[in-house]
């Protein structure tokens, strides 16, 4: 139905472009009729009566303004293909229906009182007359046969009638050339439409490569910001993380020390949390992120989120509050805990506040609305119109480097995937407010062993098979995994695999890298270690960042963390495939 829709559309504006053409040659043609007909009348004055010669001349002169005024009223409108296919393309075929009646008609009030010269001359001009016709009304075939029918059938019919020794000659001829003028037109038809379609092509094939080139600006400007804020952001928690390490190297006082080597900790979580929101935007925009709805009791998960900010809140001077609440909503609990968590931060570092609130209400529709609200200084109006778009900072985050603009575009859209809302105001006293929208869900549902908020780092006695091809990386992993208390086998290609598998006992988890050289995958891991040990769970550990990758990994439903790894959630993903 919608390409029948979208044919016809294309049908009709080919019209309306043969319009368009057809009303300019009308009106260069009604020139030509116009000093046609003071030539003829000039010519019949002292010849025909007068009644005769009136009623022609004032019909003929009547349809000739009518074809003037057409094409300049026409062009001053500038009606739409739509209006032209149902007003003006009739109106035009009327207009040359009454011209073919006009020069028809001078055939019986004009040509019996003509002499044979003038006659063929008559010829001349009625054959004048369709070519004219037939060039600036081409496309309607059946207004040329009928003007060719009316037109040279009527001269022919009249020479018929006469004693002159040409007057089958003329008719023959009459008849021949309405014949080829009608063959002209069909052809006409054909080249003008071709030509029209043609060139409608072209026009289209360049504004959308037009479309094109600009689409890949801004993508490629988008592209030029992240990297710009990705380098700026990272180096002042990277420089932090070197220069606490120098002195946690250089220095002699225990205690000193351990505030250096809290704040390398703090650094590279720092890190660890931009790479975390850059990877999170990069896969919302290759749609690698499937969404596992379940209902999700909010007051664990509000009580789970406050316990784990409040170190960073305490350092801060900021209180979290949460109202206690029996609310359930349908989400993802971890791509839930991922926005609420993003708010709570945001609120922390940028809103300049004592204190943040954090409660579920219920909506008039149903919904749960859950809101993040604080007691500082706001959000600007110039900013708040923009505030979810990718990028887009305060002028005081961006004067003092504070993120790169990802969070709330990230936090936006993983609220859409849920089928929820997340939008932003200020209170009316001070302070901003952030709500989310959420559906309501039924019944409590029990916290998964692999929610973020609450890791279970205990893999103590868990068989490992590790896969790097980065033996430095691998190495260092395979040495935390062991101090954990797991049993970590560690191998650096697809077939040292084969060499385990004949070891005898069978590892419970794979944890691999993606790329593993030589344009092998994890996939390729997977495949080979379950050629060994059938349905063995595969955690993929990679530093790959493009969307593909992330949208292939997603599309086969593994375990995925991005480097670099947060070292409890990765023990507490080891645990729960375990436990199943």
């Amino acid at each position: 139905m919608e390409e029948e829709l979208a044919q016809a559309d294309h049908r009709r504006e080919i019209r309306a472009h043969e319009s368009k053409i057809e009303f300019v040659l009308a009106g260069i043609f009604t020139l030509l009729v116009a000093g046609t007909l003071y030539y003829v009348y000039d010519l019949f004055e002292p010849l025909v009566p007068a009644f005769n010669l009136a009623a022609w001349a004032w019909f003929t002169a009547s349809v000739t303004l009518v074809m003037a005024i057409a094409p300049i009223i026409f062009f001053i409108r500038k009606p739409d293909p739509e209006r032209i296919e149902r007003i003006w393309s009739p109106f035009g075929k009327i207009v040359a229906i009454l011209f073919d009646i006009a020069v028809a008609s001078s055939v019986w009030l004009l040509l019996p009182y003509a002499s044979e010269p003038l006659q063929l001359l008559m010829v001349i001009f009625y054959s004048a007359a369709i070519s004219g016709q037939v060039i600036s009304t081409a496309e309607s075939i059946g207004t040329n046969i009928f003007a060719v029918l009316v037109i040279f059938g009527s001269a022919a019919l009249f020479f018929l009638q006469t004693e002159s020794d040409y007057a089958l000659s003329v008719a023959i001829f009459l008849m021949a050339f309405g014949g080829l003028m009608i063959l002209v037109a069909l052809i006409l038809k054909q080249a003008i439409r071709s030509a029209i379609a043609s060139k409608m092509d072209a026009e289209r094939l360049s504004e959308e490569k037009g479309i094109a080139l600009a689409d890949a600006q801004l993508a490629r400007d988008a592209r030029t910001r992240f990297i710009a804020a990705a380098s700026h952001d990272l180096r002042q928690p990277i420089q932090a993380a070197m220069l606490f390490f120098q002195q946690a190297t250089t220095q002699k006082d225990p205690a000193l020390r351990r505030e250096a080597e809290e704040g390398v900790r703090q650094g590279f979580a720092e890190v660890n949390a931009l790479l975390e929101r850059m990877m999170e935007h990069l896969r919302i925009e290759s749609g690698a992120i499937r969404v596992h709805p379940e209902t999700v009791e909010l007051a664990s998960l509000f009580d789970a989120l406050a316990e784990e900010l409040a170190p960073a809140a305490r350092q801060a001077g900021v209180a979290i509050t949460v109202q206690p609440t029996q609310a359930n909503v349908l989400a993802d609990r971890t791509l839930l805990a991922r926005v609420l968590r993003n708010l709570l931060h945001n609120a922390i570092i940028h809103a300049k506040c004592r204190h943040i609130g954090l409660e579920a209400l219920p909506g008039d529709s149903g919904e749960v609305l859950i809101t993040v609200a604080d007691d500082g200084i706001g959000l600007d109006p110039g900013f708040l119109a923009h505030a979810f778009e990718a990028y887009a900072q305060d002028s005081e985050s961006a004067n003092h480097g504070l993120g790169m603009g990802l969070g709330l575009s990230v936090a936006r859209e993983l609220a859409r995937l849920m089928d929820g809302e997340l939008v932003a105001g200020n209170r009316p006293g001070s302070g901003a407010v952030f709500t989310l929208s959420l559906p309501s869900g039924t019944v409590p549902a029990p916290v998964a062993a692999t929610d973020c908020t609450r890791p279970d780092t205990n893999i103590r006695g868990i068989d490992l098979l590790l896969l790097d091809d980065d033996r430095a990386s691998s190495s260092a992993l395979a040495g935390l995994l062991e101090q954990a208390g797991a049993h970590c086998r560690l191998v650096h290609a697809i077939s040292d695999i084969g060499q385990q598998g004949a070891q005898g006992r069978a590892p419970q988890i794979l944890v691999t890298d993606w790329q593993v050289g030589a344009g092998l995958t994890g996939e390729d891991v997977v495949a080979a270690a379950r050629a060994n040990w059938p349905g063995i769970p595969a955690i993929i550990i990679t530093g790959d960042s493009n969307p593909h990758t992330a949208a292939k990994i997603a599309e086969l439903g593994w375990t995925v963390f991005w480097k670099p790894v947060d070292f409890a959630a990765l023990c507490a993903a080891i645990t729960a495939q375990a436990q199943r």
